[in-house]
């Protein structure tokens, strides 16, 4: 599916005013704000930097890890 040139600048724009009047407050609003920019560079057609997808991966993940010993036994 493509998007007219009309759709890709109003998303862009929604997209750009939610990050202008978005503040952090927590590890879900910081994976947003990664979302939300990594979508406006493929709107835009740029390039993805490597250091967006680096900081998303540091993002420590909600709950407690799975204990590897109980699933291998």
């Amino acid at each position: 599916m493509t998007l007219s040139r009309a759709s890709i600048e109003v998303l862009s724009d929604l997209i750009e005013n939610r990050l202008a009047i978005m503040s952090i407050g927590d590890q879900d609003d910081l994976r947003e704000k990664i979302t939300l920019k990594r979508a406006l560079t493929e709107l835009r057609g740029d390039e993805v930097p490597a250091g967006i997808l680096q900081n998303f991966a540091d993002i420590p993940r909600r709950g407690r890890r799975r204990k590897v010993g109980a699933a291998a036994s």
